[in-house]
């Protein structure tokens, strides 16, 4: 029972290192690893009607401040607070 149990500990110990080697390999074959593309860094900024944080890129300006352009945001159409 002992022999069993050392050969089958042996076979997966063997497996392990083999999936390591095969991993360093791959990694080795492709080079670096892809970079991520840098994201650009925006500034929020917060719909004056309906409180929509957005970025400032794409928000549009009403005449009390940015709009998140949103048919019932744009200028002209006024939301009723409760």
């Amino acid at each position: 029972m002992g022999k069993i149990i050392f050969w089958l500990i042996v076979f997966f110990v063997a497996l392990l290192v083999l999936r390591l080697v095969n991993v360093a390999n791959s990694r080795s074959a492709r080079g670096e690893a892809p970079r991520r593309a840098k994201t650009k860094d925006t500034a929020m900024t917060r719909c004056v009607n309906c409180g929509v944080y957005l970025p400032r890129a794409d928000a549009v300006d009403g005449p009390r401040g940015p709009l998140c352009g949103d048919a019932k945001c744009l200028p002209g159409q006024t939301r009723k607070r409760s």
